[in-house]
């Protein structure tokens, strides 16, 4: 369960980086840069659960 909804959040803030990079144009923009870097980390995150899911 807590890895569906680690999967919602990562496709809601890929939704968001998709619409900020078309608002502004720049995929450099403090703001895109930004949400690529929270998406990032919660890619990283749900790469480390399925990790540990493996070793179980």
């Amino acid at each position: 369960m807590k890895n569906l909804s680690l999967l919602n959040q990562i496709d809601q803030k890929r939704l968001e980086l998709h619409r900020l990079i078309k608002q502004t144009g720049n995929l450099l923009d403090p703001v895109v840069l930004q949400k690529s870097q929270q998406l990032d980390r919660l890619i990283v995150l749900a790469y480390k659960q399925n990790d540990e899911c493996r070793e179980e």
